[in-house]
Parts: C-alpha cells; sequence; structure tokens
C-alpha cells in the first residue's frame, strides 16, 4: 500500500484517507498512549452518519473539522484482511527496529500491565464521565423534524462540559406549556440520551393527558434517539 502521510494524523492513498490516529506523551505520569485506526472493510455508510450528521447540525465551537474523503482498503486490495494487515505490520515494525527475533505479546485483561496499578488508574481516569464529558468544548446541537399528528420541533442547545447549559425549542404543537416545562426541564441535565430521558421523565406526571402527553412522549423518544452518551 504506497499510503502518504497526511498532517499529524492521517494517512492517505490515492488522496482518500485511510487512517487516522490520536496520541498522548505525559512524561509526568510515565505514560505514552496511543491508539490508531485502519480502513480496511468499515461499513461506510455507518462512518458518514457519526462524521457528518446531516440534520442534527453538531456545530463544535473552537475546533477545526474538515470533513476528509475515506475509502477501505479492500477497495483497491481485494484480498486484504485483517489478520494480514496485522502480519503487514509486525514485518515491517521489525524491519524499521531490527527486531526480527522479538515475540509479538498479545494483550488482553489478564496481561500483566494491565493488572499494574498504574495501569488501572489510568484507564478508570480515562473511562470516567469527567475525563469523556468534562472536557468535551462547548458547543451547539440543532435538531429539526416534523412527527406526523404532533407537529414541526426545532430543538438547540447550548452544551458546556457536558451538561446543557440552555435549551430553546420552536414549535407549531398546539401543547406551548409541555414546550415550555421541557425547555426548563433540559436546563443543567447531563447531554446524552440518558440525561435527557431523566430530566424529562418527571414531566409526565403533569401532563397526563392524551394531547399533551403524546407530544412529550414523541418529543422525549425523538430528541433521546439523536443524542449520544
Amino acid at each position: 500500500v504506497d499510503a502518504e502521510k497526511k498532517g499529524r494524523n492521517d494517512l492517505t492513498f490515492e488522496g482518500r484517507k485511510i487512517s487516522g490516529s490520536a496520541f498522548r506523551h505525559a512524561p509526568d505520569r510515565g505514560v505514552s498512549l496511543h491508539h490508531g485506526t485502519v480502513l480496511v472493510d468499515t461499513d461506510l455508510q455507518a462512518l458518514q452518519k457519526y462524521l457528518t450528521p446531516d440534520k442534527r447540525k453538531l456545530q463544535a465551537k473552537g475546533i477545526s473539522s474538515v470533513g476528509a474523503r475515506v475509502m477501505n482498503l479492500r477497495e483497491s486490495f481485494a484480498e486484504l484482511c485483517h489478520a494480514r494487515l496485522c502480519e503487514a505490520f509486525v514485518a515491517e515494525f521489525r524491519e524499521v527496529e531490527g527486531a526480527q527475533g522479538v515475540e509479538v505479546e498479545s494483550l488482553d485483561e489478564g496481561s500483566d500491565i494491565a493488572s499494574a496499578p498504574e495501569f488501572r488508574a489510568m484507564r478508570a481516569e480515562l473511562q470516567s464521565s469527567e475525563w469523556r464529558l468534562g472536557r468535551t468544548p462547548d458547543f451547539s446541537h440543532q435538531l429539526e423534524t416534523r412527527i406526523d399528528g404532533v407537529g414541526v420541533l426545532d430543538v438547540r442547545l447550548e452544551v458546556v462540559g457536558g451538561k446543557i447549559q440552555e435549551a430553546v425549542v420552536f414549535s407549531d404543537a398546539l401543547f406551548p406549556d409541555v414546550i415550555d416545562e421541557v425547555m426548563v426541564a433540559l436546563q443543567g441535565s447531563d447531554y446524552g440520551r440518558h440525561g435527557i430521558r431523566k430530566s424529562l421523565e418527571p414531566l409526565r406526571d403533569r401532563f397526563t393527558q392524551d394531547g399533551p402527553r403524546l407530544l412529550l412522549d414523541s418529543l422525549t423518544d425523538w430528541l433521546a434517539s439523536n443524542v449520544d452518551d
């Protein structure tokens, strides 16, 4: 594969992106972290959904994100598979580093390194909601839809540190009191499916009639299904 390095993190083949990576060197913690991806036979339709959501209009503030054309390597190398790619990586590493006699070590949950206190502490930190969401850049999320029998919904969320700081909902629905209560309930809630459902669930006790309840349930289900935890 005659790949080219592009920028700090990417590899391209014939002008299309096939790989991306991220890394962090933390000498004060005694660790260097790295992970990377290679597109071999990925579901590109699903990938496009997550990278360029059309109606959800996820707009990051302060982060430049430019969509790149991507491809699976199997488009040009039909015989390539995960196992053959791994073999190629091992061979190249041994060649470059002069490590022909070094055995490949497989790491899993039972490996000594994964059981070390330092490793476990770092892993717990990276898995925590505070690390994953507390450092999330501020962003706005706009969602639009039309639900038959309910109306048009246009939701604008301002998110800071993983929490919804402000929620504005525009709608032509017949029950504006439901919309007003939803906006109040969403403020301060955790951004994500679980947080949104948790904040809106108590409103079901307040809106028991068929029309308002249908609006509330429809809005809740639609909104929760269009954000990620």
